[in-house]
């Protein structure tokens, strides 16, 4: 008979990133991709919320970084491999934070986009943003799943990360 396995420890409960750009190299926040039940990355702690805005492509964030957070932004929407049903509103997102990033007067000290698993959900919005800030597609697929290593198998939003449509409208 097989023993169950045991519960996640209290570590594997807390939300967890991967760096994507440290601070001063894209902007002048240090970007992140992860996600609330991830096992990958680096803990996500309280304090460093304090002073970051934080992309909630899942919901699953825990209340106390919902609301320990410098600013919050909810952008809910499935993992289905086609073009999300929000990406117009995704999008706008993307665009007003890839603005704020540029301004040294407003951007936060970390940018976190996070879903679940920080693999796919999190993967296009934050491939969106690397995209604002001047990397090519190719580019910034490469950096998330160096970073993040299975990150982006959802094949629509790989695709709209390397394409040309997800690049800067700026």
């Amino acid at each position: 008979m097989l023993e169950p396995l045991p519960a996640p420890g209290p570590a594997h409960a807390l939300p967890r990133a991967s760096l994507l750009a440290p601070p001063g190299e894209l902007t002048p926040a240090a970007i992140w991709m992860g996600g609330a039940h991830s096992v990958h990355g680096e803990l996500i702690d309280l304090h460093t919320v304090a002073s970051a805005w934080v992309i909630d492509c899942a919901g699953d964030m825990p209340p106390a970084y919902r609301q320990g957070a410098a600013r919050w932004f909810a952008r809910v929407f499935p993992d289905l491999d086609a073009i999300p049903p929000t990406l117009a509103a995704i999008r706008s997102l993307v665009d007003e934070v890839v603005e704020n990033l540029q301004r040294q007067d407003a951007a936060p000290a970390h940018l976190y986009v996070v879903c679940q698993h920080g693999m796919n959900r999190s993967g296009l919005v934050a491939g969106l943003v690397l995209r604002g800030l001047g990397l090519r597609g190719p580019e910034s697929v490469e950096r998330i799943l160096s970073a993040r290593p299975g990150a982006l198998s959802n094949q629509a939003f790989r695709r709209l990360v390397a394409s040309d449509d997800g690049g800067p409208r700026h």
